[in-house]
């Protein structure tokens, strides 16, 4: 194996993983930042409801399960 493929594997990796974080970031901030605009004034505005909590929870599990799904 010549050292060019070695090191087209390792970029691909470090790539593949880079984008994956900043993917996984995304979601996160995209779960943070959509919430109903009738929000209860009683909620701090940090702080997601149970309703939201609960979206962002399923979000994340669809995100986990895509993945698995992904490296078949």
């Amino acid at each position: 194996m010549s050292a060019n493929r070695i090191i087209d594997m390792i970029v691909r990796q470090v790539t593949r993983r880079l984008v994956n974080k900043g993917i996984d970031k995304g979601f996160d901030m995209a779960s943070r930042m959509g919430g109903s605009s009738d929000a209860d004034s009683s909620q701090p505005k940090g702080k997601p409801g149970p309703a939201q909590s609960q979206s962002i929870k399923q979000a994340k599990q669809m995100t986990r399960q895509m993945r698995r799904f992904m490296r078949f």
